[in-house]
């Protein structure tokens, strides 16, 4: 999702997984602080053990000694979780939702996981292990590509110093996706329905609709003509709209996000400017397709490109006609909860930040379900 705090973007032949950003966090501290080995400081001294910790009669570990009463670590760990726990449920409904989800996902993740080893007579940490196991180790040729296609991200650190790390990140990683592949199949194999209804946002559709106008399943974006996510996830809706062909439309609204992205506004203007000639989904496609590279001139450019009539183009555009629709939508975003783009919403259902198009069928199927298509 792309709000106005920058995000890091990566091209295709460097894309990190966590693992990889976990790595160069920790060699970034590494360089400008000096990393030792467990239990050794920069210089390889032993460091000092922490002094014993009393403990309760009943053998508890103790935290606090309150008004004379000693509370032990697990009252102390009841009481953070109880934090933590209210301070999730203030905040917003959706967010609510979406935490809920995960943690049902989890479950299920490990129901999953207990079930194949109890079915194999092993512990999950042993079933882990075996399967885990089988992966060959990375070799010196692994972490030597792997270095040559991040070097100008590891601030100056020589090979031979940071190879172990990457080959420890290396083979992680690769019995992270052994994992998934002997885990997932048992996962889709297994029943599960998550019962809880998303809560929803009544938005009003604007005459910006992509696909039947009729159709049961709306899918609603806030978008930015110079947002990389937005760019990506156009090709996403697309094969979205080519999945569902007569149950789903999409409607366009404007989200410019100006203190980032300066020419997001007039493009989102010009487009507009270009619905009045009936062309508005074709100069849509134009814009996406410079990649956000856009210039004042690039709009007389698209619509030279597209055959408009450039002087009713032109004066459109330097009435800015359409300020208050563009405005009118930027508005019903941020009263919608938007704060990045891009945004989507599935029948009212909000997802945040950019997705794929399975991710986006499976609440399209849902929905289908749910109203019996």
């Amino acid at each position: 999702m792309h709000t106005d705090s920058s995000r890091p973007t990566l091209s295709a032949s460097a894309v990190l997984g966590p693992a990889a950003w976990a790595l160069l966090a920790t060699l970034a501290v590494c360089l400008t602080t000096g990393c030792g080995a467990l239990g050794l400081d920069s210089k390889g001294t032993p460091t000092t053990p922490a002094a014993a910790t009393p403990t309760t009669e009943g053998g508890g570990e103790v935290a606090l000694v309150l008004d004379g009463r000693e509370i032990t670590v697990d009252e102390l760990h009841a009481h953070m979780q109880q934090q933590f726990l209210d301070e999730v449920l203030r905040q917003p409904e959706a967010e609510i939702y979406e935490l809920h989800e995960k943690a049902a996902r989890d479950l299920v993740q490990r129901h999953v996981v207990e079930a194949t080893a109890a079915e194999e007579g092993v512990s999950p940490e042993a079933l882990f292990e075996r399967v885990t196991g089988e992966v060959p180790e990375t070799t010196v040729e692994e972490v030597a590509a792997w270095f040559s296609a991040n070097e100008s991200r590891l601030r100056g650190a020589r090979l031979e110093d940071v190879a172990p790390q990457i080959k420890d990140m290396l083979d992680n990683e690769a019995k992270s996706r052994a994992w998934g592949s002997y885990i997932r199949p048992r996962l889709e194999a297994l029943e599960w329905r998550f019962a809880l209804t998303p809560p929803r946002v009544e938005l009003e559709a604007t005459r910006l609709v992509r696909g039947p106008a009729e159709a049961p399943v709306t899918i609603m974006t806030f978008s930015d003509y110079q947002c990389p996510y937005c760019i990506r996830s156009e090709p996403v809706l697309a094969e979205v709209l080519s999945r569902y062909p007569e149950q789903v439309r999409l409607i366009h609204r404007h989200f410019p996000l100006d203190s980032i992205h300066s020419q997001a506004r007039p493009a989102a203007e010009a487009a507009m400017c270009a619905d009045e000639q009936g062309r508005f989904w074709d100069f849509h496609d134009a814009i996406f397709a410079r990649g956000g590279r856009l210039e004042a001139d690039s709009f007389a450019e698209i619509g030279r490109e597209l055959e408009l009539d450039l002087e009713a183009l032109g004066q459109c555009m330097g009435e800015r006609r359409y300020r208050d629709f563009v405005q009118s939508d930027f508005e019903a975003g941020e009263a919608a909860g938007v704060t990045g783009t891009p945004a989507f919403f599935v029948n009212g259902i909000a997802l945040k930040g950019a997705r794929n198009a399975d991710e986006i069928s499976e609440i399209v199927d849902a929905e289908l379900e749910r109203l019996a298509l």
